[in-house]
């Protein structure tokens, strides 16, 4: 489980980080949905805050619980939108990574057992 929380964690780091910093593919991309720049920082923010709690999942296990739980639900929105404004190829590649973000929170479940 480590390695997939580090491996996703760097992943949506990067990509976070170039939502927030406007790098000229994010844009074009926003743009070519017909989506507000606004939803890119969004995005991206939600990414670079929720990468963090999956890189320290070792250390802190509720943070990456957290993180996944988050990155969910940007993978959710990126699934749709490649699903319905792409080839479904490119569908396909978010809704692996949206599985994958979602095995880190099942295998993470028992942290909440106390509260549940």
């Amino acid at each position: 489980m480590l390695i997939l929380e580090v491996v996703l964690g760097v992943f949506f780091l990067v990509t976070g980080l170039m939502k927030l910093f406007a790098h000229s593919h994010m844009v074009i991309e926003f743009k070519r949905f017909q989506y507000p720049l606004w939803l890119m920082r969004l995005a991206g923010g939600l990414e670079v805050v929720a990468a963090p709690g999956l890189l320290l999942g070792y250390w802190l296990p509720l943070w990456a619980l957290l993180g996944a739980v988050v990155l969910c639900g940007v993978m959710v929105g990126a699934t749709y939108t490649n699903f319905a404004k792409r080839p479904p190829a490119f569908g396909w590649g978010t809704l692996v990574i949206l599985g994958l973000c979602m095995w880190v929170a099942v295998a993470r479940r028992e942290l909440l057992t106390p509260w549940i």
